[in-house]
């Protein structure tokens, strides 16, 4: 409860105090890391529990030890810390976002501007990206309130020029007027501090292309399908672990310097690499059954072993092996 509830409560009870002793009883049962709460859960079992009532305390209560009195609240809110080169790297990124969600950010801000003026406070349009389910971090939120600042008195944002920004991504404003507008070249694509690659890395990588290219013709494997079996939601993109072990598992060894490689050529903000274009560039997205062959010989040897059940175990293991 807050201070005033423990207090009036207090009151009510006839229990006084000078001040000083007042406050250091507050601030020994503020321990949800604010300085408006109290617990008085853990007040009252220290003045009336169990152990002074009845000479019995926790220690007898083994449940105790699964089921505390008290639970700091969790929450399960991740902060954002995303780091933008320019105003374009986040626009880029909230339209990504939009395309993905299938949404029209302009609905969220719409409610806020009664009188259709076009601009709301900064503290609305904050709360309309975070219901569009697209949080941003301080620095975007800078960035943003200072090119989108609106000409009005105290901190507010033109979200109507805002969204018709982020919108591009679906259509052009004034399309109707204009029919050699060209439409779909709005930037999806985001940088977020990611350095780019080098000219050495980059020929590394195109070797890498080059012989996983081989080695999926060699042995005729759809390599499509075991990316896929680790990318349930089908988003075509993948961890760099998970990206290299399904590489080990295809029979392509790769080591840990070239998976970073390939996530600095092939990778988006969040570090997970886009498979999809890793394979469309290593041409494993059209497999072909009946390809050309060399017409060479055959080299396996067919060797029978046989064995008599669990008597000859060796000879059952060479077989198995």
């Amino acid at each position: 409860m807050t201070k005033d509830q423990f207090l009036r409560v207090l009151d009510l009870l006839r229990i006084t105090a000078p001040h000083h002793i007042l406050q250091a009883l507050m601030k020994r049962y503020m321990d949800k890391g604010n300085v408006d709460e109290v617990n008085y859960v853990d007040f009252c079992e220290d003045i009336d529990g169990a152990e002074q009532l009845f000479g019995v305390n926790q220690g007898f209560n083994h449940s105790t030890s699964y089921f505390p009195k008290t639970q700091a609240r969790q929450s399960n809110a991740e902060i954002v810390r995303n780091s933008p080169d320019d105003i374009e790297d986040v626009i880029a990124r909230i339209s990504m976002k939009s395309k993905q969600q299938g949404i029209r950010i302009s609905e969220f801000f719409r409610d806020f501007d009664r009188l259709r003026s076009g601009y709301i406070t900064a503290a609305q349009f904050r709360i309309g990206l975070t219901m569009a389910k697209t949080p941003v971090s301080q620095g975007e939120f800078q960035m943003l309130s200072q090119v989108f600042k609106a000409p009005k008195e105290g901190e507010h944002i033109k979200w109507r020029e805002f969204s018709d920004k982020v919108d591009e991504v679906f259509t052009t404003k004034g399309l109707e007027k204009n029919n050699d507008i060209a439409i779909g070249a709005a930037r999806t694509q985001t940088i977020y501090g990611r350095r780019e690659a080098t000219q050495d890395e980059r020929d590394r990588v195109i070797e890498i292309v080059a012989g996983f290219r081989e080695e999926i013709r060699r042995n005729r494997l759809d390599a499509t399908s075991f990316f896929q079996d680790r990318d349930s939601l089908r988003h075509f993109k993948v961890t760099p672990k998970i990206f290299r072990q399904v590489l080990n598992t295809l029979g392509f060894q790769i080591s840990e310097e070239d998976v970073q490689a390939v996530a600095l050529v092939y990778g988006n903000e969040d570090n997970y690499i886009k498979y999809n274009e890793f394979l469309k560039d290593a041409n494993c997205l059209e497999y072909v059954i009946h390809g050309p062959t060399t017409n060479a010989k055959s080299t396996y040897k067919d060797k029978f072993t046989d064995f008599n059940g669990e008597q000859a175990h060796e000879a059952l293991m060479t077989k198995v092996k």
